[in-house]
């Protein structure tokens, strides 16, 4: 009975061992990604009202055969604050893209990366999550939990209200120079 008894114990073991990696990282565990964050900084005035949109596409670098990617949309208003979630998560082995679809009508819009790595990153150069080929991209290669930021700043060129009108001081009346008259007699002879 004894025997019995440890075989079924030793086989409940076993099948809780090959239940428990049957499904990656346990059931309801979040999957190890890396994030994006895309903030937005504005300068000068802009008008009441305005509103900034910028797409993020993440591609794999590890599938040319990979399906097409949909963009993420995320917006701010005039003061560059979200208006709606203004970050997603990406796995290891692509190369995310953020590009403002919408400007406001800003003079000027550039881009700037900021890579935060983790702790699966290497310690020390070369990092495997990587901001760029361009200032608007994040690259990351076989690595999980790292945070890319990428600021995109538009500048405004800034009206004035008030105009300036220079006063010249009034000119001097001209007086004529007096010229030396000729004058012909009236009489002959």
């Amino acid at each position: 009975m004894r025997t019995i008894i440890r075989i079924v114990g030793v086989a409940a073991l076993a099948f809780g061992a090959v239940a428990s990696t049957a499904i990656p990282g346990g059931a309801g565990a979040p999957a190890a990604t890396n994030t994006v964050i895309v903030e937005k900084e504005v300068i000068g005035d802009v008008p009441a009202g305005t509103t900034f949109t910028v797409e993020v596409t993440c591609e794999s670098q590890l599938d040319a055969h990979a399906a097409a990617v949909v963009p993420v949309e995320i917006t701010f208003d005039e003061n560059g604050d979200p208006t709606s979630d203004n970050s997603l998560t990406t796995p290891a082995g692509t190369r995310c893209t953020a590009t403002e679809t919408e400007d406001g009508g800003a003079t000027s819009t550039t881009y700037d990366c900021d890579m935060e790595h983790g702790l699966s990153d290497q310690n020390g150069s070369p990092f495997l999550g990587n901001c760029g080929p361009d200032d608007n991209q994040a690259t990351f290669g076989d690595v999980v939990g790292d945070t890319a930021t990428i600021t995109v700043t538009n500048t405004f060129t800034t009206t004035s209200s008030t105009t300036t009108t220079t006063t010249r001081p009034p000119t001097p009346p001209v007086t004529p120079v007096a010229q030396p008259v000729r004058a012909t007699p009236a009489f002959t002879g």
